[in-house]
């Protein structure tokens, strides 16, 4: 589906899973070289950008959580970019431009000027989608510390490697943004201007601080992770310890009642009135020692 939408001189138009037929027309009508046209109709396993002619060519990888293909690191967003347009060509729904056509919309109606250039727009908007997306990462992190300290050790193992594996993903999608970003400031100056370049270092800059807060939260989960690892340990250690510990106990009671059940011509106390009371008394003695040595030593 083809999508044209005009703004303060400049051209948008959105190719939403384009057919062949729609890229054809695109091709003539934007004069767009069939090489660069062939490569809107499937997605692009890598990002990058290129220089073509008066154009240049971007792909990109959009991370979010909640698309409709959870098994990619992010949704594809490719961009013809020349002076006074952009084409956009993309494989899935993303709502950062759904948000920012309704954008546009608004301020044409209220007649608000907007100097940016079209693709520095969208991609304000995209990185405020991905801000809110680094959100509901914090707000996973702060769950699995809070949890961690709550006693839900074993609980969160599995919550922290996947929240980590997200981050991960997150930062894979992210992170090839920055030389694509670098080539548009170099390139797009050289084309189109001073103030294209000033928009693209300022959204590289916007990139910067992205990756920060990225690895502000990886290294926060390693930090989580070797906290909770050393909580259920130590809590292990404990378990073993007391299960040690009633070990030793129950040993020379068993020993005890060993003795006393052997099989033999003559056992102390054995036929005494009070037998039983007697070996009962034994083992309750040896008991109550068995734990006063533990106290001494400081084992329980």
């Amino acid at each position: 589906m083809i999508t044209t939408r005009s703004f303060m001189d400049q051209i948008w138009i959105d190719l939403n899973s384009p057919t062949k037929e729609e890229v054809d027309s695109i091709m003539i009508t934007q004069n767009i070289s069939p090489a660069l046209a062939k490569d809107l109709l499937t997605p692009t396993p890598t990002q990058y950008s290129e220089d073509c002619g008066d154009v240049i060519y971007a792909v990109l990888r959009i991370p979010t959580f909640k698309h409709t293909h959870p098994n990619e690191i992010g949704q594809e967003l490719d961009f013809i970019i020349s002076k006074n347009s952009v084409i956009t060509a993309r494989y899935d729904s993303i709502d950062a431009l759904h948000y920012f056509a309704k954008k546009i919309e608004v301020n044409e109606i209220l007649n608000h000027q907007n100097n940016l250039h079209l693709f520095f727009g969208m991609m304000e908007e995209i990185y405020n989608f991905i801000t809110n997306e680094l959100a509901s990462i914090e707000v996973w992190i702060t769950e699995i510390e809070k949890n961690i300290f709550e006693g839900q050790e074993k609980e969160m193992v599995f919550a922290i490697s996947n929240t980590g594996r997200n981050i991960l993903n997150f930062k894979r999608a992210i992170d090839p943004h920055g030389e694509v970003f670098d080539f548009i400031a170099r390139v797009g100056g050289e084309k189109f201007g001073k103030s294209f370049e000033d928009e693209a270092k300022v959204l590289r800059d916007e990139w910067r601080r992205v990756m920060k807060r990225i690895n502000n939260y990886l290294d926060m989960i390693a930090e989580l992770r070797e906290t909770n690892n050393s909580m259920l340990s130590t809590k292990q250690n404990e378990t073993m310890k007391i299960l040690t510990i009633m070990a030793f106990v129950t040993f020379p009671l068993s020993l005890i009642a060993s003795i006393f059940g052997m099989n033999t011509y003559f056992t102390p106390f054995v036929g005494n009135p009070n037998d039983f009371w007697i070996v009962l008394s034994i083992m309750c003695v040896m008991s109550i020692a068995m734990f006063g040595f533990f106290k001494y030593k400081r084992w329980i």
